[in-house]
């Protein structure tokens, strides 16, 4: 095709790059959704100063929020399988994002459990409401709707973190974006097209979830 810059037979892999586009969604959906109800689990061990579970809890979230992400699932990828346990790429990426996630989505569930009205707590235990009671039913929704732009925030950081499955060989949307490149030999106008997508993906994620903030 010679110089400059020829879009047209990229344009026509697209939905191919879209098909990866949605094993990114996916995966970074179903890596947050997990990482929250794990998240929170974390936060009330370590909010909840009878809870057993605390020092554990805590030393969860500082190994996981003080080494790399990448370094995680490359552990999950290679070394499980030292122990007998062998996952698939996108397994292996998934759990890692998970329990990466989860760590850092705790501290921002602890932050909103910390800026919860003493009188929340107050009035859950005057109605004689167990653990499990009263945080599902009196200080969830509380802390989902005061912190929801910031978790709002994580999951996009986590659906552009997605790229790193490439690495393991998931075929989302960098990984097809690095295979198309390589058979078209045009990189830039691969990797621009992607450019365009992953912004499409983090502002309508983001939008999307804004909008649904209305239901919690």
């Amino acid at each position: 095709m010679g110089h400059g810059l020829h879009y047209q037979r990229v344009l026509q892999a697209l939905p191919y790059l879209l098909g990866g586009a949605g094993e990114s969604v996916m995966l970074a959906l179903m890596a947050f959704l997990m990482a929250l109800v794990l998240g929170l689990g974390l936060a009330i061990a370590r909010m909840e100063s009878s809870s057993g579970l605390r020092p554990a809890a805590s030393g969860f979230v500082i190994f996981f929020t003080n080494t790399p992400q990448l370094s995680q699932i490359f552990a999950m990828f290679y070394c499980l399988p030292m122990a007998g346990i062998n996952l698939s790429p996108f397994v292996s990426v998934l759990l890692g994002m998970t329990l990466n996630a989860s760590a850092y989505l705790s501290n921002i569930l602890v932050a909103g459990i910390g800026q919860t009205p003493r009188i929340y707590h107050e009035a859950a235990d005057t109605l004689g409401l167990n653990l499990r009671q009263k945080y599902m039913r009196i200080i969830v929704p509380h802390v989902l709707r005061i912190m929801y732009p910031a978790l709002n925030n994580h999951f996009v950081i986590m659906l552009l973190g997605t790229s790193m499955a490439s690495i393991f060989g998931v075929e989302e949307l960098t990984g097809r974006a690095y295979y198309l490149a390589s058979v078209t030999f045009r990189s830039f106008e691969v990797l621009s097209i992607t450019a365009v997508l992953y912004v499409a993906m983090s502002f309508l994620a983001s939008r999307l979830l804004m909008s649904l903030r209305r239901l919690v």
